[in-house]
Formats: structure tokens, sequence, C-alpha cells
């Protein structure tokens, strides 16, 4: 009994701030949401949307909550406003009944991945004048694996609080006892029901009408995202949240920077000439191959040699020592990729001229206009100094969002109606 009172004496003394308490019942509401829209909806007509409702329930509880410290950034608020679209685009594909089944697939990884770097960037007060790609990275990792666990102590310390605070009210106190009570018996009574089958018996005359091994379960399920979704918004305020240092001194040779870029130009070189010769002329191919199949087999690889480029351009503006011969190369790096991604573009149009459009083609399509548009922006960090990092990954997420609400599929139908259509008005036009 004398160390029950000395631990209650520990928790009334150690200072528990009221932002910790509110998270608690924030936690609760999240943990009851995803168990509700999440977890019971899992096999049910329409869950895209409902899953997309909890991640939305999930940003304003989040805003609420750091509401002083998000209200300022422009790029938190721009992500939850493609956020927000994105759910719209849930709900619309839902009532518009339109089947967009790959997009949505995506989507569903696409939010919370983006939510969680959302997270991260409010944490640790990350500025997209400064912000380094590699430190974000390793940040949105530790929110995945350590923030919702390591504050699971704090989970306990504040429950402790308030279950020590003889100043509140005697309803308050009964009602946090009878919810402790609740979740307990839902653990405890399935329990003493399989061990002792006239106990069972008994218990289930009780609650004919209600399954207690489905409220074990989902009372087990909200104490499990409870726990792990008060560790992670605690985290994300009251947490260590210090950026991993990045040694910026650190730099590629000079020599090392002209050999490394100037080979893979070189090899580009060669390349771009034959793209010339027998792509853009349409000089002869070899026996046996049509231009379709000439385009197949090189598109993929064509736009993800483009995607490699890109990333080897960012490394060296990052690590390579800067000078002209330096900004020489990597200009003519993005040069010969601009003509090897018009390539790819046209190998898919040949592509698709021959065995129409899929999702599969749209989204590569997609992906090539993407790319342009980061060329472009390369070129120009190439002269002005911009954060091109940070730039690249909030157009690509707008990118993704207008992609949805084209419709995917409904453009993919009506791409291969037109060209269906114009195949048979040409051989109408033939034939007579």
């Amino acid at each position: 009994m004398n160390e029950m009172n000395e631990i209650t004496a520990i928790y009334e003394k150690k200072v528990i701030s009221k932002a910790e308490k509110i998270i608690l019942p924030a936690a609760l509401i999240i943990a009851v949401l995803f168990d509700r829209l999440i977890v019971n909806r899992v096999d049910e007509d329409g869950f895209l949307a409902t899953y997309a409702a909890f991640w939305m329930s999930y940003l304003i509880i989040f805003y609420l909550i750091y509401w002083n410290r998000v209200k300022k950034d422009k790029v938190l608020w721009f992500v939850s406003v493609c956020i927000t679209a994105l759910v719209v685009w849930c709900f619309v594909s839902l009532f518009q009944k339109q089947d967009n089944f790959e997009f949505g697939i995506i989507t569903a990884l696409v939010i919370p991945a983006v939510l969680m770097a959302h997270a991260q960037w409010a944490a640790h007060g990350f500025s997209i004048k400064n912000v380094d790609v590699l430190t974000m990275g390793f940040a949105w990792l530790e929110g995945w694996i350590l923030k919702p666990i390591t504050g699971i102590v704090a989970l306990i310390d504040v429950s402790a609080s308030l279950a020590s605070e003889k100043s509140r009210p005697t309803v308050f106190r009964v009602f946090l006892a009878i919810i402790i009570v609740f979740f307990m018996m839902m653990i405890i009574l399935p329990l003493l029901m399989g061990a002792d089958q006239i106990f069972g018996h008994y218990v289930s005359q009780i609650f004919s009408r209600v399954s207690l091994f489905s409220l074990a379960f989902h009372g087990a399920v909200i104490m499990i995202t409870l726990g792990l979704f008060y560790s992670f918004i605690w985290n994300i305020g009251f947490g260590v949240n210090k950026p991993i240092a990045v040694n910026d001194s650190v730099r590629i040779d000079s020599l090392i920077s002209a050999i490394v870029l100037g080979s893979v130009i070189l090899v580009y070189i060669l390349f771009c000439a034959v793209q010339f010769t027998y792509l853009f002329a349409r000089a002869g191919l070899p026996a046996d191959m049509t231009y379709s199949e000439y385009a197949r087999a090189g598109f993929a690889q064509t736009v993800t040699v483009c995607a490699i480029n890109l990333l080897i351009f960012g490394v060296f503006l990052w690590r390579g020592k800067h000078g002209k011969i330096l900004t020489s190369l990597l200009g003519s790096l993005l040069a010969l990729t601009i003509i090897m991604l018009i390539s790819g573009a046209v190998r898919l149009n040949l592509y698709i001229d021959a065995y129409g459009m899929t999702w599969l083609r749209l989204i590569s399509a997609w992906f090539i206009i993407y790319l342009f548009a980061v060329i472009i922006l390369c070129a120009f960090r190439l002269k002005k100094q911009i954060p091109l990092a940070g730039i690249c990954a909030l157009l690509l997420l707008i990118w993704y969002v207008a992609l949805g609400f084209l419709n995917p599929d409904g453009f993919v139908e009506w791409y291969n109606f037109i060209y269906n259509l114009g195949d048979f008005c040409v051989n109408i036009k033939t034939s007579g």
C-alpha cells in the first residue's frame, strides 16, 4: 500500500502539460474512427471512401492539436490541400461509380505516405529553402518505425496522472474507471468463457445479443491504435525531433566528376545518334521489325534511364565541386536527357498508335510530362538558386492529384473509342 502511495505521489509531482493530456482523447477518437471506418468496413463497397475519410479526420485532428505550429507553413497547407483533393476524388469516384481501380490502390498508399512526410515536416520545422532530401528521408522512416512506439511511456504517464488527480470531479473519476473496466472486461471475459464452459454459457445468456469475441477484437484494435497514434502525435510536439546532421563540406573531386559525367555523356551521345537515325528519321530497321515493336522494346528502359539521369544530376549538383566545368557537364547531361525523353515519348506514341491506350500507358505518358517539367526546373537551377528537391516533390504530388481528376479509366475508354472510330472511318474511306 505504501508503494502504491509513493507511485501516486510521483505522478502527482510530475508535471504533465495540458497539451499532452489533450492528445489522449484525440488519439482515442482517431483509434475509434480507425476501427469503424477501416477495420469494420474493409470488405464492404466504398471502402476507399471511408479509408480516405479516416485519414482526413486524422489530418483535421492533427491541425487542431498543432495549430500554432502549422498555421503559417505554406508547404504544409499545400500538402493538406492536395490530400483533401485526393479525399474528394475518392468520394467523387464512389458517387459517380468510376472504376479507377489501379489509381485507387495507389492512392490508398500515397495518402498515408504523404501525411507521414507532412507530420515530419511539422515536427522538424523544415523549410523548403534548406531542407535536405537525405534528412527528410530518414525522418520519414523514423516516423514509421520509431515514433509510434517511443511515446508509449508518455501515454502511461498521462494516463497515470489522470487516474491520480483527486481534484477531478467525482463524475469524471467514475467515468474514467468505467472506461478502464470496459476495456479490461473485453479482454478478460472471452478468456474466462473459454476456460470454463458453464461460465461461458451463463455469460453468453447475459450478453446474448452481443458477440464478445467481436467486442474483444475491436476493443483490442482500438487500444493498440490508441497507443500507436498517441505515441506518434506526442512525438511530433514533445519528442526528440533532431534532424540528422549532414556534412555539406564533403564534395566529389572535380577530376572524378569530369571523368564520370564525361563517360556517361559520351555513351548518351552515341545513343542519341541512333535515335536520330532510326527513330526520328525513320531509317530502315532490321528485317522483321516494325516501328511498334521497336518502340515497345525500348520505351520503359529509355524513360528509366532519363529518371536515373536526373538522379545523377541531383547527386553531382548536391555534392560536386561547383564550377564552370561541372555546370557545363550537367547542362550537357540535361540536354541529352531531353533528347532521350523525346525518344521515349515518340516510342510511347508509336506503341499507343499500334495497340491503343491502357492505364499503364496513360500513367507512363503522365510521367514523361512530369519529367519534362523536372528537367526545366533542373536547367533553371543551374542558373539560379531554387529549392529544387522540394519543388519537384510538391509538383509530383499535384501532378498525381491532377491525374486522378482526369478520371484515368474514363480517359482510356474515351481515347480508345476515338482511336477505333478513326480507324473505322479510314477503313470506310479506303473501301469506298
